[in-house]
């Protein structure tokens, strides 16, 4: 199977990352490590993410973009595929990962992105948004991508020619998507590979 790290992002996520922490370790492929980029976490998290044994990366900008954080992240991984995942993010179930990594053995695969489900607390909004855009199809993508990084794999190597764009605050996912494609590389959506997101 295809050796992989999570760079997961954080600020004040306290409430969930026990249960994200024991979702991680429920995976039928363990990561190599996991990246903890903290951007000024003042309710545990920095601590909690620090006794899993997890490498913390501090990133407490004035002004906080997502492409530095991203970035940022991404230099402290040494794996060839990195799980990007929002740090309240919960994986579905134990095969959530594997899911998207038989994915990445696909020529081309530049990033492999899931399915995203709404959690108990989501608001009508949401949940509607979140069926709407997230199918039970899957889908290749060779132009004109959508890519979700809240619970994404992206090719290390890739990145490392196509880092994200810190001109931009948002959009940064869809944006290197884009360029990947331009450039002959491919994006999966795999439906099977599931996360709950408020």
């Amino acid at each position: 199977m295809v050796k992989y790290d999570i760079l997961m992002r954080c600020k004040n996520e306290i409430l969930d990352l026990p249960t994200v922490a024991q979702c991680i370790e429920a995976q039928n492929v363990a990561p190599q490590t996991v990246v903890f980029v903290d951007s000024g976490s003042t309710d545990g998290s920095r601590e909690f993410a620090a006794q899993s044994g997890y490498n913390v990366v501090d990133y407490a900008a004035s002004n906080f973009n997502y492409s530095v954080s991203l970035n940022l992240g991404m230099r402290h991984c040494t794996s060839d595929f990195v799980l990007i995942l929002s740090a309240h993010c919960i994986l579905y179930d134990e095969d959530a990962v594997e899911n998207l990594l038989k994915n990445a053995l696909m020529p081309q695969v530049a990033g492999v992105f899931g399915r995203q489900i709404p959690t108990k607390n989501s608001t009508p909004i949401d949940v509607r948004d979140l069926l709407t855009v997230f199918g039970r199809e899957r889908i290749v993508y060779e132009k004109h991508p959508f890519f979700h990084n809240a619970f994404s794999l992206v090719n290390h190597g890739l990145w490392e020619q196509i880092p994200f764009d810190e001109s931009l605050n948002g959009i940064e996912d869809r944006v290197w998507a884009r360029e990947a494609c331009d450039r002959g590389w491919k994006i999966v959506y795999e439906p099977d590979a599931v996360a709950l997101h408020e």
